[in-house]
């Protein structure tokens, strides 16, 4: 099994045990981590599929948005873990762990009856299908 990219603390929470802070350090530790990764890849075809970091940064604030709606408070100050450097394969690792974490949302969501956060993570989930692909281009 290839190893994830994202802290594996944060890749055991099951759709149920996530919360706020625990979304917000997810999105904001992805949005970091494929940036860095379009800003180091040596190749033209990744630098552009990684311009998914432009999308996963839209879904992070709509997200959180309405996730502090229904849960009726503000979010509170989170950690995200070190980012690690480009090597091979590293994007396509990385944007897997985002579709497991769009799961874990979309999961999160249908349980808490949050059905407009369980349609977003499916968005996501989607974007990162379609970004997958144009990796495969490269």
């Amino acid at each position: 099994m290839a190893k994830s990219l994202f802290p594996q603390d944060m890749m055991n929470s099951s759709g149920g045990e996530l919360t706020l802070e625990i979304v917000a350090a997810k999105f904001s530790y992805f949005f970091e981590q494929i940036h860095l990764l379009h800003l180091q890849t040596p190749s033209h075809a990744e630098h552009s599929a990684l311009n998914f970091w432009d999308y996963v940064v839209d879904a992070k604030d709509e997200i959180l948005e309405k996730l502090m709606g229904y849960e009726g408070r503000k979010l509170k100050a989170y950690k995200i873990d070190a980012l690690t450097d480009y090597v091979p394969g590293a994007p396509s690792k990385l944007v897997n762990d985002v579709r497991t974490f769009a799961k874990q949302l979309e999961s999160y969501g249908d349980a808490k009856g949050y059905g407009d956060i369980s349609n977003l993570a499916q968005s996501l989930s989607g974007e990162a299908s379609k970004t997958l692909y144009l990796l495969t281009q490269s």
